[in-house]
C-alpha cells in the first residue's frame, strides 16, 4: 500500500466510538455543572429569603422559650432545646468579621441574617447583646454516605443518558464507518494502479456525496491518464518515421559522392528535423490545451471583418482550382482570437485536402451560440468514422503521405478549442456532397467580456 494511504482511518470503529462518546459525555457533564451553577446563582437570593422565612417560626418559638428564663439560664435552656433539633443552636457574643458589614443593619432592625455559604442563621436577642446562632442548617446526618444525594442523582443521570446515547451513537457510526472503509478500500485499489475501481454507493445519507465525488474524480483521472497514454504512444509512433528517414539520410550521406545528391539528402534531413520539431511543439500545445492550461481570452469582434481576414490569410494555401466562399453576417461575436484562428484555419486546410472544386464557410448565430460550418464537395466521411476524425494522430486516409496528411492533430485541436469555449465540434454530411464540419461556440453575456 502507498505510504500516503497507510494512515487513513487507522483507528478502529471501537476507538472512534470511544473518542466521540467520552468527548460527548464530558461536554454533557460540563453543561450540567454549568447549568447547575447558573441556576444556583439565579435563585440564590430567593432561596435565601425562603429559608429565612421558613425559619421564622422556629426562631420565634426559641426566643419566646428563652425569654421565659433569666439570661443566666439561657445556655442550659438552649442545650435542652438543641437536643430536639438536627442542627446546632447556640449563643454567640459577636458576629464574624466577614459578616459584620452585611449582617449588622438587618440585626439592628430586628431581622435575622443568614450566611448562605456557611448556612448559619443569626438572630438578635431583645434584652441581651448576645446573638442566637442556628446552624449549619443543612448539616448531614452522621450515617449518610460520603457521596451526597445530588452527586448520586448526577451519576445516575450520567449513567442512564450515557447508555442511551452510547447505543444510539454506536449504531449511528456503524454505517458511516462502513462507508468510509469502502471509500478507503477503493482508494487503495485505485492507488495501486486499478484505475477502473469505483466505490459503491453509500448507505448513509451523510456520506452519500463522498463516493459520488470519488467516482467522479476517478473517472476524470482515468480519462486523463488514458488520453496521456494514448497521446504518448501516438507521439512515439509519429516520431519513428522522421527518425527512420534521418537514419537513412545519414547512411546515404556517408556513401554519396555526387554533390547534388549529397545536398538533396541533406535538405531532406533538414526537413525531417523541422518535422520533428513541429511535431514535438504541436504535441506540447495539444497536451496543454487538453489539460486546460491555456487561458481563454474572450474578445468582442466584428464577425464579417474577422472571417474575411481569415479567408485572405488562407487563400494562398488552397489549391488554385478550388473555390472558397464565405457566408457571414455583419454582426458581433465573442471568442479567443488566437485559438479561433487555429481552429478555423485547421478546418479550412482540412477541407482543402479533400475538396474537389468547392469549399464554403458559413458563420451565423443560433440563440446564444455562434455556429461555424465548413463544407466541401469531396468524398465525405463514413458515418461510423465521423467521431473518430477528431482523435489525435488518426488518419482515415492512409494513402496520403506525411507531407499531405500532417500529424493528425488538426481536427483534434478543433474539438478541444470548441470545448474550451464551452461548445462542441462535430462532423456530418454536406449539401455540397462531401463533409461538413461544425463548431458550436457558446457566447458569453456582454457584461462578462
Amino acid at each position: 500500500m502507498p505510504k500516503n494511504l497507510r494512515g487513513w482511518f487507522k483507528p478502529s470503529l471501537g476507538t472512534l466510538f470511544a473518542r466521540y462518546f467520552l468527548a460527548t459525555m464530558l461536554v454533557e457533564l460540563l453543561i450540567i455543572i454549568g447549568f447547575g451553577f447558573l441556576v444556583t446563582k439565579l435563585y440564590e437570593n430567593s432561596d435565601k429569603a425562603g429559608k429565612v422565612q421558613f425559619m421564622n417560626g422556629t426562631v420565634t418559638l426559641i426566643r419566646e422559650q428563652l425569654q421565659k428564663q433569666p439570661p443566666q439560664r439561657w445556655d442550659a435552656e438552649l442545650a435542652a432545646i438543641a437536643s430536639r433539633f438536627s442542627y446546632p443552636i447556640r449563643l454567640a457574643d459577636r458576629l464574624p468579621d466577614e459578616d459584620e458589614a452585611a449582617a449588622r443593619p438587618l440585626l439592628r432592625q430586628g431581622k435575622p441574617y443568614l450566611d448562605i455559604d456557611k448556612q448559619l442563621l443569626y438572630v438578635a436577642m431583645p434584652s441581651d447583646k448576645r446573638l442566637l446562632v442556628l446552624g449549619p442548617l443543612d448539616m448531614q446526618s452522621s450515617d449518610s454516605n460520603w457521596i451526597s444525594e445530588d452527586i448520586e442523582v448526577l451519576l445516575i443521570w450520567m449513567l442512564l443518558s450515557g447508555a442511551t446515547f452510547g447505543t444510539l451513537l454506536y449504531f449511528s457510526l456503524q454505517p458511516l464507518w462502513k462507508d468510509l472503509l469502502e471509500v478507503r478500500r477503493t482508494a487503495e485499489v485505485f492507488a495501486e494502479g486499478d484505475f477502473s475501481a469505483r466505490a459503491r454507493s453509500a448507505k448513509s445519507r451523510l456520506f452519500a456525496p463522498l463516493p459520488l465525488a470519488f467516482n467522479s474524480m476517478a473517472s476524470r483521472l482515468e480519462r486523463q491518464l488514458e488520453t496521456r497514454q494514448a497521446l504518448s504512444h501516438a507521439i512515439a509512433h509519429e516520431i519513428r518515421t522522421p527518425i527512420a528517414r534521418l537514419r537513412f539520410g545519414l547512411t546515404m550521406l556517408e556513401e554519396e559522392e555526387d554533390p547534388a545528391e549529397w545536398q538533396r539528402y541533406r535538405d531532406g534531413m533538414e526537413r525531417d528535423m523541422l518535422e520533428l520539431e513541429e511535431l514535438i511543439s504541436t504535441s506540447m500545445e495539444f497536451a496543454k490545451l487538453k489539460r486546460s492550461e491555456v487561458p481563454l481570452h474572450l474578445e468582442e469582434v466584428d464577425l464579417f471583418d474577422w472571417f474575411d481576414d481569415l479567408i485572405d490569410l488562407v487563400t494562398p494555401l488552397k489549391p488554385a482550382d478550388l473555390t472558397l466562399s464565405l457566408d457571414c453576417p455583419r454582426e458581433g461575436g465573442a471568442f479567443d482570437r488566437k485559438l479561433m484562428y487555429i481552429a478555423t484555419r485547421n478546418l479550412l486546410l482540412n477541407a482543402f485536402k479533400y475538396a474537389h472544386s468547392q469549399v464554403r464557410m458559413t458563420v451565423y448565430h443560433q440563440g446564444a451560440q455562434l455556429i461555424i460550418e465548413v463544407d466541401d464537395d469531396g468524398c465525405g466521411i463514413p458515418a461510423e468514422d465521423r467521431d473518430k476524425v477528431f482523435e489525435p494522430f488518426l488518419r482515415l486516409d492512409r494513402s496520403r503521405d506525411r507531407a499531405t496528411g500532417g500529424h493528425g492533430l488538426g481536427l483534434s485541436f478543433v474539438r478541444l478549442i470548441a470545448e474550451h469555449h464551452n461548445g462542441q465540434a462535430s462532423a456530418g454530411p454536406s449539401d455540397l456532397g462531401g463533409a461538413r464540419f461544425r463548431m458550436i461556440i457558446a457566447q458569453p453575456a456582454p457584461e462578462t467580456i
